[in-house]
């Protein structure tokens, strides 16, 4: 790696400090270019040299986020449910506050939840589809419900900063699932 590269990457980690520290105080849409300039202490032609506005850092961050979700995706259908788990433990540890700031982000074009809802709905499609064929609507449908509630697990543990153990969480989805299924007589 030669200079240049090692001041190209600290002017984008500069950048990227600086605007999560300004999401986190001010949020996005009160944030500025200018505001960022100032906390990172570079010039405005540094600043468009890497990034073309604000919202290309945020977008920068969510293909970033977005990749890790793929990557811990691929081992979702492949090892039971308390494992997998418990092997992205020390991913939410080390990426909740990335998540949440960024989480908290909604334009028309960048939009973190709705991606991740996205994509867990396709890759439960296409593991369904391995294991069996439902009719259509039903996929679309599950894909749906299983990709809701997935987010709506990952947002709660996101918002409170503290993953439960794996057997907790199973368990506390099971009771929720027991009270959920309709019973009949």
């Amino acid at each position: 790696m030669n200079n240049q590269d090692v001041r190209v990457i600290k002017t984008n980690n500069l950048i990227r400090t600086a605007f999560l520290a300004l999401l986190a105080e001010k949020g996005f849409h009160a944030m500025t270019v200018q505001d960022i300039l100032d906390r990172a202490q570079i010039n405005r032609s540094t600043f468009y040299k890497h990034f073309s506005n604000k919202n290309e850092v945020a977008k920068v961050l969510v293909e970033e986020l977005m990749a890790l979700v793929k990557e811990r995706l691929k081992q979702r259908f492949s090892i039971p449910t308390k494992e997998f788990i418990d092997s992205n433990r020390p991913i939410f540890e080390q990426y909740h506050q990335l998540i949440y700031l960024i989480g908290q982000i909604e334009t028309p074009k960048i939009h973190l939840y709705n991606d991740i809802h996205k994509i867990v709905k396709e890759k439960y499609i296409e593991h369904l589809k391995i294991e069996n064929v439902p009719a259509e609507e039903d996929l679309d449908f599950q894909g749906h419900l299983f990709a809701t509630i997935t987010l709506g697990m990952m947002r709660y543990i996101i918002e409170k900063g503290e993953m439960p153990q794996g057997d907790a969480l199973i368990h506390n989805v099971n009771v929720v699932f027991d009270q959920f299924v309709i019973r009949t007589a």
